[in-house]
């Protein structure tokens, strides 16, 4: 093997890890809200998925999702909420605001047009049903 093959694994190896964490690594999860005014308001930044992909709200209050698409790929080119009958296009780097009032607790997922990129809004009973999740299985609820 000369020196430049070796050269040429190794940037390949770097360049393949580089990208597994791109798209595998770590993000950020979840949001718990603070309401403001009235309204329980959660930027989402859209780029290859929702980030945060899981929000936590109190039910019976309403909710503001500002979408900021952060990227020009199709399949998020659309944010579908069918529990709340939402259907909307998202510009490319621009914000869009989703508002709703989940009624009931429960789950309500959305997702792109296509179906590939999820998430999902958690609305619980109470101001502090959000902060229940911080923390779980920790002494430490916050």
């Amino acid at each position: 093997m000369t020196t430049a093959d070796i050269v040429v694994i190794a940037l390949g190896a770097v360049l393949t890890i580089g990208e597994l964490w791109f798209f595998l690594g770590p993000r950020k999860t979840t949001e718990h809200v603070a309401p403001k005014g009235g309204v329980q308001e959660v930027r989402v930044v859209v780029r290859a998925g929702y980030d945060p992909s899981t929000i936590f709200v109190e039910a019976g209050r309403p909710v503001r999702l500002l979408f900021y698409r952060d990227e020009t790929a199709d399949c998020s080119e659309r944010v579908v909420f069918e529990g709340f009958g939402v259907d909307k296009e998202l510009p490319a780097f621009e914000t869009t605001p989703i508002q709703f009032t989940p009624k009931e607790p429960g789950d309500y997922p959305f997702r792109c047009g296509t179906s590939v990129l999820k998430g999902r809004v958690v609305a619980q009973i109470g101001r502090d049903g959000a902060r229940a999740n911080l923390g779980k299985g920790h002494a430490k609820h916050g």
